[in-house]
């Protein structure tokens, strides 16, 4: 999940109006809040799938449970394809697979943001559009969790990684931002990485994929 780009890229937006319009101290306050509104609900989704999945587990049967594992392999390698060829629009640029509607709103939003909850909502609604890519990652990580006992601290560290993942690429472009950069370099270092971020979701998935086959079917 750190290699998704829509959360960072509205980060990334925002933080560039912020310091055209407020002070330097003003603007690292409110990127303080959008990161807090993406934290929240990254966890609240991280909970909320765990407890499901734990219903899921405890309420049916083996058979069913390897038939949702069949159905997490086609995903993944469909998500696999989907990271390599459709995640990035054609061009030179890091135009994302989302609706360029849904990209003009976030755009204005993160222009004409102007208080704190208006930064946390934005935050927060961020990655909704990634939400096919983030899912069946925390559906697969809430299961391994399930695995352990309570008191394995495996379980506790996998519970903490995924819910402070999603923000690690924002404390990142936080601290370029402090010190210096601005909108222009933060483009060219995703253009340049872009082919890199394609194969790394790519191979990501498809191990993922072949995981769930070896110990889960």
């Amino acid at each position: 999940m750190t290699f998704l780009n829509l959360t960072p890229g509205v980060y990334a937006l925002f933080c560039h109006y912020c310091y055209g319009k407020f002070d330097k101290k003003k603007t690292q306050d409110f990127s303080f809040f959008f990161i807090l509104g993406a934290e929240i609900v990254a966890s609240c989704l991280f909970l909320s799938t765990y407890l499901l999945v734990a219903i899921v587990i405890a309420d049916f049967s083996r058979d069913v449970i390897n038939y949702i594992a069949w159905v997490l392999v086609g995903l993944f390698i469909a998500l696999a394809i989907a990271s390599l060829f459709f995640y990035f629009r054609r061009g030179d640029g890091t135009r994302l697979f989302i609706p360029r509607k849904i990209a003009a709103c976030y755009n204005a939003h993160a222009k004409n943001a102007k208080t704190r909850s208006d930064a946390f909502c934005l935050g927060a609604l961020s990655g909704i559009p990634e939400l096919l890519f983030t899912l069946p990652l925390y559906i697969v990580t809430s299961g391994e969790i399930l695995k352990m006992s309570s008191s394995h601290p495996g379980s506790s560290l996998l519970t903490i990684l995924y819910i402070v993942i999603p923000i690690i690429p924002l404390f990142i472009m936080r601290f370029n931002y402090h010190h210096g950069h601005n909108l222009a370099d933060i483009e060219r270092s995703r253009v340049r990485d872009k082919i890199f971020t394609r194969a790394i979701m790519c191979v990501s998935y498809l191990l993922i994929a072949i995981i769930i086959i070896c110990f889960r079917v």
